[in-house]
């Protein structure tokens, strides 16, 4: 089932559901993200949220991260566009997990 991410505005509401993550791609990346980081974080059977202040933190995770394959750059990508869409929204992003 993977994980879905909800980009919600100031007052969440939802506003774009921006990852289908049918092939896990973003369960498998967090899996062996640093413990402690933010990706780590992420709870892939329930429900995740960050805010403004957590979202840019994972912006500078992601600007560090090194994907192995095109299917991880390419969440990577779609991730941080996210992040980006919700803090100009001074909003949220709601994983939503399996």
């Amino acid at each position: 089932m993977g994980i879905d991410i909800i980009i919600q505005n100031q007052i969440h509401e939802r506003i774009g559901l921006v990852y289908g993550d049918a092939e896990d791609t973003l369960v498998k990346y967090r899996e062996n993200a640093p413990t402690g980081s933010i990706l780590r974080g992420l709870h892939a059977h329930a429900d995740t949220m960050f805010n403004t202040t957590q979202l840019a933190m994972l912006l500078d995770e992601i600007a560090d991260a090194l994907p192995n394959n095109d299917k991880e750059a390419e969440m990577l990508s779609v991730l941080r566009d996210a992040a980006e869409t919700a803090i100009r929204r001074n909003g949220y992003l709601w994983f939503s997990g399996d």
